[in-house]
Formats: C-alpha cells, structure tokens, sequence
C-alpha cells in the first residue's frame, strides 16, 4: 500500500506537469497567433518595400545627398504615419545584435503588442527632432524583444518607413522602474529609446536601450 508521502508526491508531479504543459501550450499559440499577425501585416505592405522586403539586404538606399535625408519628410513618412490607425504597421525594425526583423505596430495597447512591438504614440516619429519610443514583449507573442538586454553601446538599429532607412547608433541601455516615464522625454539629438519588461516573465523592471540617429537615407528600390 502506498505511503500518504507517496500519493502527495505523485499528485504534486501531476500537477506541475499540468502546469508545465499548459505554459508550453500558452506560449506556443500566442506565437502562432502573432506570426500570423506579421504575416498578414507584410502581405498587406507589398507596395511599400522598405517595409516589406524580407531582407534588410534587399534594401537598395540612397548612397549621395546628405546623410540625414529628410528631403521631403512631411509629405512622405510624416503623412504616412498621421494616417495610421491603431494597430496598422507604423514600420519595420532591424536590429542584428538581437537577430531582430519585424513589424512595428502603432500603438501600445494589449491588442496592439500581440501583432509586435508597438510605437508608443505620445512619443516623437521617427524624423530630424524628438524621442521616438517603441515597446514590446520578451517573452510572449513571439517574444521580439527577448534578448533585448544583448544590445551593447555602439550597435545599430534600422528603422524602415515606406520612404527611408533611419538608422541609430546604441548610446546607452539601463534599468528603471515602471514610472520612469521620462525615459522618452524629448531630447535634442533624434533619438529611438526601445523599452522591454525585465527581467523576463517579470514587469518588476523595464528594460531600456537609447540609440541616436546617426544615417537617414532614402530608399530607392528593391532588387528583384
């Protein structure tokens, strides 16, 4: 006859195998379901190839003119953005150290982040002033920010609009409190500021790594 030590034991490995199951499982279809996501998002972005190439290689960009090309930025990305609604693709985010390529959404919100990261919408756009802040998860729906806390001082970081490659160099990364709002306070320097939960399977924490916007340049085309 088993011990009452025994049939404690057995059912407490039932349980935390349930549970171990049921996380796995969670994991798993929040994945499936922003994979999903992304992939409606670029089919629905062909005509925009800065955004929807599948290689940042692909990407042919401007190689004369100034380095911060904002030559017709209003017209251009300005009113891209302004026309957004929430949810819809604000840009594509390229960030080798992390092995990062994917879609960036407008907005923040629970149903915003399940498609990806989010640009925080009483931030700055991307463009020649301002603080343009972008947030996503690290460990559920698809986790793009995962091994945010890889990224070092001197990386750097690709943002894709329809019409530009903004590219920014890693200044600093560090770790505040959630009421740390003013991590995306305005700057004078053009800057990208990513935020992330930390440490993961936590909001103890945020994450954040500041980069300067060091190249802008117009994208031409996309070889075929």
């Amino acid at each position: 006859m088993r011990s009452k030590a025994s049939v404690l034991m057995r059912a407490l490995s039932n349980v935390f195998l349930g549970v171990a199951v049921g996380l796995l499982g969670y994991y798993a279809l929040t994945a499936a379901l922003s994979w999903v996501e992304q992939a409606r998002l670029r089919e629905d972005l062909q005509q925009f190839g800065g955004i929807s190439a599948e290689l940042a290689d692909d990407i042919v960009v401007s190689g004369s003119g100034p380095t911060l090309d904002f030559e017709g930025w209003e017209l251009q990305d300005k009113a891209y953005w302004d026309s957004l609604a929430d949810g819809a693709v604000f840009g594509r985010l390229v960030v080798s150290r992390m092995n990062l390529d994917t879609l960036v959404v407008r907005g923040v919100e629970v149903a915003d982040l399940k498609k990806g990261p989010g640009w925080v919408d009483y931030t700055s756009l991307p463009g020649p002033g301002g603080n343009c802040g972008i947030s996503g998860h690290r460990t559920t729906y698809l986790a793009p920010f995962r091994r945010i806390d890889q990224i070092e001082q001197g990386d750097t970081i690709d943002f894709y609009s329809p019409y530009r490659r903004y590219r920014y160099t890693v200044t600093r990364a560090f770790v505040v409190t959630p009421d740390k709002v003013e991590v995306f306070d305005l700057t004078e320097t053009p800057t990208l500021t990513l935020t992330a939960c930390h440490p993961p399977y936590s909001a103890r924490y945020r994450y954040i790594v500041q980069a300067e916007l060091t190249e802008v340049r117009a994208i031409e085309q996309i070889e075929q």
